[in-house]
């Protein structure tokens, strides 16, 4: 089987990452920053999200993220 895997992190190109999330990834990776400027662009879809998995929350929730 498989997998797509995409990591998602500052100081990368972002046409080639707007790319390969458009062609569907099924595991992203990345920085929380990274992963909320995809999504705040459009370039992440999560209309078929099913588990959302965030590390050191309390990191970022804590700077108000």
């Amino acid at each position: 089987m498989n997998v797509s895997v995409h990591c998602s992190t500052g100081g990368t190109n972002i046409g080639a990452e707007k790319k390969a999330l458009y062609k569907g990834c099924q595991v992203v990776v990345g920085t929380p920053g990274r992963v909320l400027d995809m999504l705040t662009k459009g370039f992440m879809k999560t209309e078929a999200l099913k588990i959302f998995c965030l590390d050191e929350a309390d990191e970022v929730l804590g700077r108000g993220f």
